[in-house]
């Protein structure tokens, strides 16, 4: 082979494989070490490879000893052959001689070949890692390679990444070839390469999905505070504007909601409640149980318990279903959520009027209280009653103790 044609597929061989030049000098001094080791039985301590492209010159120097009889021809050189070179030079002196690799042996040579085909594998995999290293948190596009009972492989290019049953949507099916977008969740280096974990359940893949879909939320005019999901099934995201003229709503759903249905279309099938937030409590409670319409929102600030009242052909809209719908909206808020319709709270309000002690003062205070139901009295217990205007301990004994019997 022509010098030229060597460096013709060196950038060849570069371009195909992404390394740099002096990644593949490298793996070819180590390949070239071992085919003299394996020719001469003799470590090459001292060899130096030359590449001066701009002449097309390929050059293998290795270090020798002058002596008088040569014994290892692998590090040592005759003072006749050596006086070629430098005639000043003398015995027991070192001198840089030049080696055809063409001269190894097949066998010398074939070492060389597998050594620097490891050698390019190793730096291939340590520049897959730290590309896909740096990349943690972020989205990726990839294509389902194929589906086992315990993760998805994800094409995604140079490498392969794992999607894990856990990280995966519980109603998709990830069909062959489909083109998918995930979230690179942990890139962790191992002997067969580095593995890529990547997930579709984590809240920051919901997050990079409206940072993509949504301008304004790229941009950070939207600010998406918080997201809390129930994966596959149901998911709140709380966002708030930083400029008055932008709606942080109206922005997320876009035009006839096509920002949302383009999100919506990656989940396939996880409903996405859009919450706006707000610094009152109360307010925000209310908020987060969308889609559901909240009447009125009652806080008990020491035990952080919030009742929400909603209109009766609302309430299973504020559960939600499995209770999903409330659950959410409690982790969201921070607060624990009890949601009473109009229509329970005026029939087990009737019971109060019923309970032993019980007036029309002694209701209202109850009721200004946050006792609304024979529920509530049950719930929070006498030493809560008692902190009621007009109600004494016996009173409160007597109440809860009918309240209790009337709740059984």
């Amino acid at each position: 082979m022509q010098d030229s044609e060597f460096f013709f597929l060196l950038e060849r061989i570069g371009r195909e494989r992404g390394l740099s030049l002096d990644a593949l000098l490298e793996s070819i001094k180590e390949a070239l070490a071992s085919a003299y080791k394996k020719k001469y039985n003799e470590p090459a301590l001292d060899l130096r490879l030359i590449l001066d492209k701009s002449e097309g010159k390929v050059q293998v120097m290795v270090t020798k000893e002058v002596v008088d009889n040569v014994e290892n021809p692998g590090r040592e050189i005759s003072l006749e052959e050596a006086k070629r070179i430098d005639k000043n030079l003398t015995l027991e002196q070192r001198v840089e001689v030049e080696v055809d690799p063409v001269q190894f042996s097949r066998i010398a040579a074939s070492t060389g070949k597998y050594v620097m085909m490891q050698q390019i594998v190793e730096i291939e995999k340590d520049m897959i890692y730290e590309e896909f290293k740096k990349r943690e948190g972020e989205m990726i596009s990839g294509t389902v390679r194929y589906r086992t009972d315990y993760f998805v492989l994800i094409d995604l290019g140079r490498t392969e990444g794992i999607l894990p049953e856990r990280e995966q949507l519980a109603n998709r099916r990830y069909r062959q070839g489909e083109r998918i977008r995930a979230y690179i969740l942990k890139v962790t280096r191992e002997s067969k390469g580095p593995r890529i974990t990547l997930s579709q359940t984590h809240p920051n893949f919901l997050r990079k999905l409206f940072e993509l879909e949504v301008p304004e939320v790229g941009e950070g005019i939207v600010k998406v505070r918080e997201i809390k999901r129930d994966p596959g099934r149901r998911a709140k995201v709380v966002v708030e504007s930083k400029e008055e003229r932008v709606d942080p709503v109206g922005a997320c759903v876009g035009v006839r909601g096509s920002r949302i249905k383009a999100i919506l279309i990656e989940l396939e099938g996880e409903r996405v409640d859009i919450i706006r937030y707000s610094e009152d409590p109360a307010i925000f409670v209310k908020n987060s149980l969308k889609p559901a319409e909240v009447l009125e929102v009652k806080l008990d600030e020491t035990s952080q318990k919030a009742k929400a009242i909603v209109a009766d052909d609302q309430l299973s809209l504020a559960i939600g279903s499995r209770g999903e719908n409330v659950k959410l909206a409690a982790k969201l808020t921070g607060w624990q959520i009890d949601i009473r319709s109009v229509g329970q709270i005026k029939e087990e309000a009737a019971f109060l009027k019923d309970l032993p002690g019980v007036g029309e003062k002694i209701v209202e205070s109850l009721k200004q209280a946050g006792f609304l139901t024979v529920k509530d009295i049950v719930r929070e217990g006498t030493e809560d009653l008692l902190k009621v205007p007009g109600i004494g301990p016996k009173t409160a004994e007597r109440i809860f103790n009918k309240a209790k019997e009337i709740a059984d």
